[in-house]
């Protein structure tokens, strides 16, 4: 586990344990601010977790952006762009490679 990810779940766990001692104590407000933080901070730990893994992914696959260039099929990419839009394009090159972070998909299919 990296470290920021490490640090999210550190302070999801207090958070938690604080909402705990809030509702021993009878103080909701806290409860609901404590339970409200933790949640926010896990499921960032994991989104983090998630745009890592994507990237760590494409930098293992490609080992330029030329590399990715050369790997699609660029003429239906081009004429799904041209007939459907950008935004049906890119989904189709993440339906290819799901692991594909959004930024590139976009990048490759403005560039074609």
């Amino acid at each position: 586990m990296h470290l920021p990810r490490l640090a999210l779940w550190c302070g999801a766990a207090v958070a938690f344990v604080l909402a705990v001692v809030a509702y021993a104590a009878h103080a909701f407000w806290a409860l609901a601010l404590c339970a409200a933080l933790g949640t926010v901070l896990a499921g960032t730990a994991e989104a983090y977790a998630d745009r890592r893994r994507r990237r760590d992914w494409y930098t293992r696959t490609f080992a330029s952006f030329d590399d990715l260039r050369a790997a699609v099929d660029a003429p239906a990419l081009r004429r799904i762009r041209d007939e459907r839009g950008v935004a049906a394009a890119v989904r189709a090159v993440r339906g290819t490679y799901p692991s594909l972070p959004l930024a590139e998909a976009a990048r490759l299919v403005k560039t074609l």
